[in-house]
């Protein structure tokens, strides 16, 4: 039988807690997009991302005759989820997606390997610009080293005790 353990509730995160978060998130490249599919199930794509504004605005390109654009057309609401392993920085957003015309964006985002997607550079007609505004956000930061966390681990397991301290869980 599992034994069960109270899990503190997450701490709210300041807005200088935001601010770093962004910052780390925008080194991130890649990152998985959650949206509902035709018919409501939830689906996950990989995105690449473009930036990350102070304010917690996430920019993509995404193919205007592709799934994305049509999940966004059904229901807005999407979950965007970040990792770094060997940072150990794990996020999970909520927000609301939309594309957005704007070419003077587009062309501020653009880079050379965008396209290799759209091959008519920045005023390909199927470029879409996903615009999302988050507004809300879970994030697991440990900023242990390895090795305290491998011990950790090892002394947990040995004396079948969950480890007191795996992270820091934040919430806005």
């Amino acid at each position: 039988m599992a034994r069960s353990r109270h899990v503190p509730p997450p701490a709210e995160a300041t807005p200088e807690d935001r601010e770093k978060l962004w910052k780390r998130l925008a080194d991130l490249r890649i990152a998985m997009l959650t949206t509902h599919d035709h018919d409501g199930s939830l689906i996950g794509r990989p995105v690449s991302t473009l930036r990350i504004e102070p304010e917690g605005t996430l920019w993509f390109f995404v193919a205007r005759d592709g799934g994305i654009a049509g999940d966004l057309q059904r229901n807005p609401h999407v979950n965007v989820c970040f990792m770094d392993v060997g940072d150990d920085t794990y996020a999970w957003l909520r927000g609301r997606g939309r594309l957005v015309d704007d070419l003077g964006k587009v062309k501020e985002l653009w880079s050379p390997m965008a396209g290799a997607w759209f091959p008519d550079g920045p005023e390909d007609p199927n470029l879409g610009l996903l615009e999302i505004e988050v507004d809300r956000g879970d994030y697991w930061d440990v900023t242990s080293s390895k090795l305290v966390q491998f011990f950790s681990m090892a002394t947990a397991a040995i004396t079948r005790k969950p480890p007191d301290e795996t992270g820091t869980h934040k919430q806005f």
